[in-house]
């Protein structure tokens, strides 16, 4: 179900950062502003897969025996990762393929040249870690675009905790050319980190095509 909520806020952000490309372009967007976008989509991701996973939990009966005065449970307090006001203003696309001018195009919203989609995360949302535990970090990102990704194409670190094992290991090719509906995989060697508490760590896929990300929890 997270997976689905992602996949929709994800495609709300293409969605307006087309948009957007169709109007005379203002000043270029502050790295920190964009940043703090994709991190409240991120955590507001995140914070629903927190809801769900409260949820899904099963809810203890107190039966009342006859010597028993009716007690009320203590009630837990739900794990909700804390998010920022949900304020979408995302920036304009650069993409720059090969030589050539990569462009804006086409007054379709939905049909972009150059998008992508992160279909799935591992480690999972929340997945619980003890401080120095080494694990690999997987994103599967299709091409949902019109027209195919070159081999080349960057996918790199962006924003959050540094989680990868080796912090000067901050960028991948894709290595294989991606053609619209085909999907590549990248594996990143990580670590959890000393410090307690929520890690998220975002990369983005050359051009603000998409922005993978993983949340990891160290008790």
């Amino acid at each position: 179900m997270n997976q689905t909520k992602l996949r929709f806020l994800l495609s709300a952000v293409l969605v307006i950062m087309a948009v957007t490309a169709c109007f005379p372009q203002a000043a270029t967007p502050n790295p920190q502003d964009t940043a703090n976008q994709i991190a409240t989509v991120v955590a507001l991701t995140i914070s629903a897969a927190g809801t769900q996973t409260q949820a899904a939990q099963p809810i203890a009966t107190n039966t009342t025996l006859p010597t028993q005065t009716d007690s009320v449970p203590p009630t837990e307090t739900p794990f909700v990762p804390s998010a920022t006001p949900f304020v979408l203003v995302p920036p304009t696309p650069t993409l720059v393929v090969g030589g050539g001018g990569g462009g804006g195009g086409g007054g379709s919203a939905p049909a972009q040249p150059y998008q992508c989609t992160p279909v799935s995360n591992k480690p999972r949302d929340l997945t619980v870690f003890k401080k120095g535990n080494e694990f690999d970090i997987k994103w599967t990102i299709v091409n949902t675009g019109t027209k195919t990704i070159p081999a080349k194409h960057d996918i790199k670190y962006f924003s959050g905790t540094k989680l990868m094992k080796d912090p000067t290991d901050t960028f991948r090719e894709f290595g294989v050319d991606l053609k619209p509906g085909k999907s590549v995989t990248i594996i990143i060697d990580a670590v959890a980190p000393a410090e307690k508490g929520k890690h998220v760590m975002t990369w983005v896929v050359e051009g603000n095509m998409c922005y993978p990300y993983i949340a990891i929890v160290v008790e």
